[in-house]
């Protein structure tokens, strides 16, 4: 067992940051008083978002290590970095993401994920931080379990003797679990019968059981037929599983790069892991919905299609390489992704699921997060944001197919006989945190993302009359919110998820849609109100003689999105030493967003006060939170 020597057993207690930590971040301030930081439990920040550096002209890597060293006081970490990995990096449309990985004698922290993004000119605008500090462990253990034991006590828990498929195997790795670090072993077991893939966790030293972990990416209820299925092809929601499908309803399309292997198989996608599958020398596959064959070509037709369309946005780099996919998965209404086999599996039950264009895409947004951020929504945290990004995709893909009918409903034929005749909505009138529930409730809470993501879409066009404009708002707002997926973190929230937004549009499109962004976020509960102020000040005259006035004019702006309710500036006079001599208050309510303020404060010198030069600060605040300074000097004379 690791110990880090901090907590008592139970829950960890939420430790409050330094002096020495919030002397850091007030530096930082100094590069951007908006900065957004995110306190984590063991008292370092999760999550800081904001101008955190200058340009620099060094590599990626090198620029993220620098920081992170000059800053390790507020990170807890150690000046050398020893216990930092570099794992990865990343380039996107708008810059550079590094991940770092925390590695103590050489094995790797689960999921303790550093990440690092710059703009093009390598500035920092955003960390995301998973550190255990004080971390030590005792290696070598002087007894423990083997590999193989590690493997066959796993199978056993499982009691999946019968069902394991391929190769099990195990890594060493720390596992932090409540306040307490293991050395533990990794063990993935790959099932069948129905597919499943589990991480089970064991203590190294005993053999106990510390965590198994669901490994596949799943989503109930998807599916994938035509364009994108028969409910909007004819205009007709009152279809069912049993309904004749007329010919209208199937649209004649050009499968792009076939291999010539007379298999569905191209640069993208190759349905070789489905049984019997299907198979024509003169690449001509005309089936209907009753063929096993027609939910091959209808995979294989939408994703070819959507990744041809991302590549069309300027991401030619993400999900290039072929995905293996099976339209004849278990007989349940589920489908998924394996990260480890990189495969789609799609259910059948009912309708099958790969009879539905709009869960083809839902689960290939799943390859593209994981290709992104691997790993990405296997937990709590991070299942919601790639469940709502999965229905925002399809259903903004397909907004404007038959005249935008039904656009707001993903998987309208996959979805009948539930409520609403959907799998899901993107249009919900969710508000966080009232309406999250948590655990097991990925997809419900999903529906707060989608409709957020949904509502971005709309505020930059998708709402207007104008086709064209429709068409831009598109393709705009998937750029953004795919190159926006690059900035997450393994452990990313829903606050977030919107900071990375924010960083993205500043990042292609020069942070043009900022303040529409911030609105959708902070209508929906995601983000709070943005508190901003632009200050300037002058003291007059800038020589004045003892036993005379100086004036201090400051002019304000309330530049945020809140009325200020209670407001209040102060200015603080220094002489040598940085010491205070005089300090006066003004304090202002009611401010309204936009309006300007002129506020004028008189200082008597005192005939007694020393000569020389004095410096003053100006600084505004909002219910006791800093929002912004000024500082300047002026002479004091006989």
């Amino acid at each position: 067992m690791v110990n880090s020597g901090k907590h008592r057993r139970g829950k960890i207690k939420t430790l409050k940051p330094s002096r020495s930590q919030q002397h850091v971040l007030e530096k930082l301030k100094r590069l951007d008083m908006s900065l957004h930081v995110i306190w984590g439990k063991r008292g370092i920040p999760s999550h800081l978002c904001g101008i955190l550096s200058v340009e620099m002209e060094e590599y990626p890597e090198k620029v993220a290590r620098k920081f992170i060293s000059e800053h390790f006081k507020l990170f807890k970490m150690k000046e050398s970095l020893e216990d930092l990995t570099f794992i990865r990096n990343i380039e996107s449309l708008g810059g550079s993401h590094v991940v770092f990985q925390q590695f103590v004698n050489e094995l790797p922290v689960y999921n303790a994920f550093t990440s690092v993004h710059m703009d093009k000119n390598n500035r920092i605008n955003k960390i995301d931080i998973c550190y255990h500090p004080d971390l030590f462990v005792e290696l070598p253990l002087e007894k423990g379990i083997s590999q193989e034991d590690a493997i066959r006590i796993a199978i056993d828990t499982l009691n999946a003797q019968k069902r394991v498929v391929g190769a099990v195997f195990g890594e060493q790795v720390i596992y932090p679990k409540h306040n307490k670090y293991y050395v533990a072993w990794k063990v993935a077991v790959p099932l069948i019968d129905p597919i499943e893939e589990w991480h089970v966790f064991l203590d190294c030293k005993t053999g106990n059981i510390l965590d198994i972990l669901d490994a596949l990416l799943k989503a109930t209820g998807r599916g994938r037929v035509f364009i994108p299925n028969p409910v909007v092809a004819l205009r007709d929601r009152k279809l069912t599983a049993e309904s004749e499908i007329p010919g209208r309803a199937y649209t004649d399309v050009v499968l792009n790069d076939l291999d010539n292997s007379g298999y569905l198989r191209g640069p993208y996608v190759d349905t070789c892991t489905t049984p019997n599958r299907a198979k024509e020398p003169d690449l001509i596959f005309n089936y209907s919905r009753s063929d096993p064959g027609f939910k091959e070509v209808m995979v294989y037709y939408h994703i070819d299609e959507a990744q041809r369309y991302i590549r069309s946005l300027g991401f030619t780099n993400l999900c290039s390489k072929t995905i293996k996919v099976n339209v004849h998965g278990d007989f349940v209404d589920n489908s998924y992704y394996n990260p480890d086999t990189r495969e789609l599996i799609f259910g059948t039950w009912y309708i099958d699921d790969a009879q539905d264009a709009d869960i083809i895409l839902h689960e290939y947004c799943h390859v593209m997060l994981d290709e992104q951020v691997p790993g990405f929504g296997h937990n709590w945290n991070t299942c919601p944001i790639a469940e709502g990004f999965g229905d925002f995709f399809a259903a903004c893909f397909f907004t404007e197919i038959n005249g935008g009918f039904n656009r707001e409903c993903v998987g309208d034929w996959n979805g009948i006989g539930k409520i609403g005749d959907c799998v899901s909505r993107v249009d919900s009138k969710k508000h966080y945190p009232e309406d999250f529930l948590g655990l097991d409730s990925c997809d419900r809470d999903g529906e707060i993302w989608s409709a957020s993501l949904w509502d971005i879409y709309l505020q930059m066009g998708g709402a207007s009359k104008v086709k064209t404009r429709r068409l831009a708002a598109r393709n705009n707002s998937i750029r953004l919110i795919i190159e926006s997926n690059f900035n997450l973190n393994i452990n990313s929230r829903f606050e977030d998820a919107a900071d990375a937004i924010i960083i993205a549009d500043k990042n292609i499109y020069d942070g043009a849609y900022e303040h529409l962004i911030r609105e959708v976020l902070v209508k929906r509960g995601i983000l709070l109100p943005l508190i901003k102020v632009e200050m300037k000040a002058e003291a007059e005259p800038y020589v004045v003689r003892v036993g005379r006035k100086v004036i201090f004019s400051i002019n304000l702006i309330n530049a945020g999105e809140v009325v200020w309710k209670k407001a209040k500036i102060v200015i603080s006079i220094y002489k040598e030493k940085n010491l205070i001599v005089k300090k006066l208050v003004k304090r202002i309510n009611n401010m309204q967003v936009g309006m300007p303020k002129s506020i004028e404060k008189t200082w008597r010198i005192a005939k007694r006060s020393k000569t020389g030069e004095y410096r003053y600060t100006v600084i505004a605040y909002y219910s006791r939170k800093k929002i912004g300074s000024v500082d300047d000097k002026f002479m004091v004379i006989n």
